[in-house]
């Protein structure tokens, strides 16, 4: 039976790939459209070289159960959540020419022309400082009141505190999260959520009823900075996540703002140790805009960010911010006290949201989430460069293999950070051309490569290794 509602094939190949995934780009690729691929046989799926006959993900393929599916589109129309694929003229341009680009993206909001308007994200630290809060609001209001809409991930600390500032100003923000749109996370940030709702949208390619895993986050980062000309890194340790959205704007192609802290503070030695890899220092958001200006010259106003900061006590301002929207940071989960904001209440480790439609809520009730449960092109995947079908076992010594596993999933690392007991980083750099080579790492801007899959590879059995997602 023939679908008319192309949406679901879509959210059909999400659910069967996953998110960030590869293959289903290099599916969509060679048939044209999800649709084509539900309907390929089985010969013409291994004959694109996207999956072989022992994956998973072939096997899941050729069971065609497109139950789930349609049980979520429906949903989804129910409660007023946006489902956009590619083939719709809202799905971001950007997100297209990523190699993992999501299949489908949930949205409740308002999402912004991402191609018309200056997008900026503002990210940090969960262990957010005094100092971290005050250049928080001082990012996310300037750059609100200088005409930019600001990206982030609705995380404690620094993200939901930059956030919280820009609805304080007026101006319009993007959350993004790493679970599924009926799930609020962190739990803290509800009152966030109905804010950003309300000023914004918040946006994810996980399907609803998915919850927050480890490996969400770093593939979530990937699209806050997609969506975005630059990132701005306000405050961020050494091992701080923030640090992973920098890396794929990096990666990406696009800028990286640090703000700088005490050399002393260890909270500060992530955005330092950007600067001295060459990130644009910024001391005020309009250092940021002064960079874009004129190419939105009807809609950013570095004149206008530069005012509304004369205007306001930045500390005084970002408590009260933080106050307002119940805006956490870490330390907030392990102190009875919170001193500088409200009594913290007991709530459920997940909370479920309620339904926009005439009720108190301006969020989306899930209740529950199906289980893992004509419009104008942007731009055709298929009109984007071949990759590699397949990883080339057969040219990979065990000092590839080795380097390969050294790597962190989905983030982007530079040869000095890949680490390998006897290996010199030249050795580390002729490793990373055959990996290339055979499509088990990626390379982007600025000397970056990025692993492709989860999984490590086997030493044992190398057929049996599928890593790239």
């Amino acid at each position: 039976m023939k679908i008319k509602d192309k949406r679901v094939y879509w959210v059909w190949l999400s659910l069967v790939c996953g998110a960030a995934s590869r293959k289903a780009v290099k599916l969509v690729r060679h048939f044209g459209t999800a649709e084509k691929v539900f309907a390929a046989k089985a010969e013409d799926i291994l004959k694109s070289g996207a999956v072989k006959e022992k994956d998973r993900i072939y096997h899941a393929l050729m069971k065609h159960d497109i139950n789930e599916a349609q049980s979520i589109v429906g949903w989804c129309d129910e409660k007023g959540v946006d489902v956009i694929v590619p083939s719709d003229k809202k799905y971001p341009a950007n997100c297209l020419s990523l190699r993992d680009a999501p299949m489908v993206l949930y949205v409740v909001g308002s999402l912004p022309e991402f191609d018309k308007q200056c997008c900026v994200a503002v990210v940090g630290t969960r262990k957010m400082s005094a100092y971290g809060r005050s250049q928080a609001f001082r990012f996310g209001y300037g750059l609100a009141k200088g005409g930019a809409v600001v990206v982030s991930g609705l995380a404690l600390g620094v993200d939901g505190a930059s956030m919280a500032s820009c609805i304080e100003a007026g101006g319009k923000t993007v959350g993004v999260l790493g679970c599924g749109i009926d799930t609020v996370y962190p739990k803290e940030h509800k009152d966030l959520f109905r804010a950003v709702i309300k000023n914004g949208a918040i946006v994810t390619e996980y399907a609803p009823g998915a919850g927050p895993t480890r490996d969400s986050f770093p593939k979530r980062n990937r699209l806050i900075s997609a969506l975005s000309l630059g990132t701005v890194v306000v405050e961020a340790d050494a091992f701080s996540g923030a640090l992973i959205t920098a890396r794929h704007s990096i990666f990406q192609g696009k800028d990286v703002f640090a703000v700088p802290g005490n050399v002393e503070c260890e909270g500060s030695e992530g955005t330092n140790q950007l600067i001295k890899e060459g990130a644009f220092t910024v001391t005020s958001p309009a250092d940021v805009l002064d960079r874009y200006e004129y190419v939105y010259p009807h809609s950013v106003s570095v004149v206008n960010a530069k005012r509304s900061l004369r205007e306001v006590d930045s500390d005084t301002a970002s408590e009260e911010v933080c106050r307002k929207f119940d805006v956490r940071c870490e330390a907030d989960r392990y102190s009875i006290y919170a001193s500088s904001l409200k009594p913290l209440k007991p709530r459920e480790e997940a909370e479920d949201v309620e339904l926009m439609e005439g009720k108190a809520s301006d969020i989306p009730k899930l209740e529950p989430a199906p289980k893992s449960a004509k419009k104008k092109r942007a731009k055709a995947f298929e009109d984007l460069p071949d990759e590699p079908v397949r990883i080339d076992f057969d040219m990979l010594s065990d000092v590839d293999k080795k380097v390969y596993n050294a790597m962190r999933p989905h983030s982007p690392m530079i040869p000095d950070e890949i680490k390998v007991d006897g290996l010199r980083i030249q050795d580390v750099l002729a490793s990373l051309t055959l990996l290339e080579i055979s499509g088990a790492v990626e390379a982007g801007s600025g000397g970056y490569f990025v692993r492709c899959g989860s999984d490590d590879i086997s030493f044992e059995d190398e057929d049996a290794a599928v890593p790239v997602e």
